[in-house]
């Protein structure tokens, strides 16, 4: 295998799906969903056979830039995309070992072209959310710099720089090349245009895509000084925009009065977005661009899988500088604002148990109790007495069961070599008796009900364990968040009602049920201020455990999960 230049082997790409997904609403990359203006559609479809044929002239598109930013022909330089804008100057004027300075949360394809060409990244940190941290910034420019980016908006926080703030890193950086990236600026009031004229190393970076909705056909462009351009030519490709990308933003240039529309229905869906995320306990940052960055805390995941299993996509920083927990979300239409509050709003929580309530597990861990008493006894043990001793309570972790059994039998093994042991019938790799499970529910029931109730799994099993049935099963569009024991602290298994706090601070809801089938559920849903339900499972339907549900706390008990939706009804709900 030949190997790539060693800046390009040990270094990640920027990933990006192959094929496009199913969504009914895509606002995870800041595209305008609003679309471009209709003169746009109108000129693709009269284009001719002469666009096609023969290679673009840029001449047209160039002045209407100039016109529209106050420019020269000379200073503009049209792009596929503010991408090749970024990369072209890097590569024009970035020699190995020099380095790019820039902040450590902003855009980060200038980071990759950096990389490529064997740059070197110097990153400033935030200090405080986000405000620019011009004091720090400034003071790492030194001749080790060769380039500076600076996004305004930023993008993914959506806050700009200041007017005077640039000026001071301006003034410091003389020696240094300085990309102002306004691919969002359309949507501010903070535009730094008039600064080329000022500065001979400002290179001014706009896109067509967030603002005039041509993502899809890639157009860009540098507004630099005539020198500048000049030297930009000889690097970037001189054919790399396409025919259609020029009608495009011939056409979206000549109808602005379109995206002032589009702006202002932007503004106020943005608002209205930003007092409904707040109202879910959201940290919403102000922005000046067309997407929110709002932190949801441990709530993060439960959103951004609600969102996806309804077909959904927004951004989910799951790591990164102070982004840990933070959503992105690019602004929707008026539809899909309501579209969004009516999937978000606070919904009641059904959170259920899975063994005996919703997997059938008489042939897995049942069987594994069994076999583990066999292996170091000799002897047998019923499912009765296996019932039995669950319905004490106390005993809901399947080792601490067995061990139970076999010290009542009068063998003294270390609990070590039980879990080992009940692992290998259990699990064994993936091999073992969770292959024996069924599901207790009707799949299609609970399908319908994740429409209208906020659905959960808080289970004792491990993590593994229990991502296996989800995964086997199928289940994960209908289960989210899925709390294990590997979830909390040794010792605060059931009955402590931790791992049910944990799951509802996992969740978006006013209300909450926990469905289980022994005592221990039934004490830590009591616990926990959550509605227990009991759940009769399958190897015990008697009347006395009815009874024991109940006196652990259960406000009801049913016969099977599948009757979930009769005490749901109104009537009932209101009883409870």
């Amino acid at each position: 295998m030949i190997k790539a230049k060693k800046s390009v082997e040990y270094m990640n790409g920027y990933p990006v799906p192959l094929y496009d997904r199913d969504w009914d609403l895509k606002i995870d990359s800041n595209e305008n969903n609003y679309g471009p203006s209709p003169k746009v559609i109108e000129a693709l479809k009269n284009c001719n056979y002469k666009q096609i044929s023969f290679y673009p002239f840029y001449g047209k598109l160039s002045h209407k830039i100039a016109d529209f930013y106050g420019a020269n022909i000379n200073n503009i330089k049209v792009t596929n995309g503010a991408d090749e804008a970024i990369q072209g100057i890097i590569q024009t004027y970035l020699e190995q070992d020099e380095a790019l300075l820039t902040l450590d949360v902003s855009f980060e394809m200038p980071v990759i072209y950096t990389k490529i060409q064997g740059g070197k990244i110097i990153k400033v940190p935030f200090k405080e959310k986000w405000i620019f941290p011009i004091d720090d910034f400034v003071s790492s420019i030194d001749d080790s710099v060769k380039i500076i980016y600076i996004a305004s908006p930023n993008n993914p926080t959506g806050s700009v720089i200041e007017y005077n703030d640039l000026i001071r890193i301006l003034e410091k950086a003389k020696n240094q090349v300085v990309i102002i990236d306004e691919t969002y600026a359309n949507y501010s009031d903070n535009t730094f245009k008039n600064l080329v004229n000022d500065y001979d190393n400002v290179f001014l970076v706009r896109s067509f895509s967030k603002d005039f909705a041509l993502a899809g056909l890639r157009l860009g462009c540098i507004i630099s000084n005539e020198a500048n351009i000049k030297n930009l030519k000889k690097v970037i490709s001189p054919y790399s925009v396409n025919s259609f990308a020029i009608l495009a933003g011939l056409s979206a240039l000549d109808d602005y009065p379109y995206f002032l529309n589009i702006k202002n229905e932007v503004n106020a869906s943005k608002a209205e977005l930003a007092l409904f995320f707040e109202s879910l306990g959201a940290i919403v940052y102000a922005s000046n661009a067309n997407f929110l960055l709002a932190n949801f805390k441990e709530k993060a995941e439960f959103i951004y899988n609600k969102l996806k299993n309804n077909k959904i996509t927004v951004k989910l920083f799951k790591e990164g500088s102070g982004l840990k927990n933070h959503l992105r979300v690019t602004i929707p239409t008026k539809k899909g604002v309501e579209s969004i509050k009516n999937i978000l709003k606070k919904k009641t929580a059904l959170v259920f148990d899975m063994d005996g309530v919703l997997i059938d597990a008489r042939n897995s861990y049942r069987k594994a109790v069994e076999k583990t008493y066999e292996k170091y006894t000799g002897k047998t043990i019923s499912h009765d007495e296996i019932q039995n001793a669950k319905n004490m309570g106390g005993l809901n972790n399947d080792w601490d069961l067995t061990q139970y059994f076999l010290k009542k039998a009068g063998y003294d093994i270390p609990y070590e070599n039980i879990v080992e042991t009940f692992n290998d019938f259990y699990w064994n790799n993936a091999k073992g008796f969770i292959n024996n499970e069924e599901l207790l529910f009707d799949k299609e029931l609970f399908e319908e009900l994740s429409q209208e109730y906020n659905l959960s799994i808080f289970t004792g099993r491990l993590k593994h364990e229990a991502l296996f049935a989800v995964e086997k099963f199928k289940l994960d569009s209908i289960f989210y968040p899925i709390i294990t024991t590997d979830d909390i602290p040794e010792g605060m298994g059931k009955p402590n009602p931790y791992g049910l706090n944990l799951t509802r601070q996992n969740i978006i809801a006013e209300k909450f049920y926990y469905f289980g089938d022994t005592p221990d559920d039934m004490k830590a849903a009591k616990d926990a201020g959550y509605i227990g339900i009991g759940v009769l499972p399958p190897q015990d339907k008697s009347s006395e455990l009815e009874s024991i549900l109940k006196s652990n706390g259960a406000k009801l008990v049913i016969k099977s999960v599948n009757d979930i939706k009769n005490i749901l009804e109104l009537k009932n709900e209101a009883m409870l």
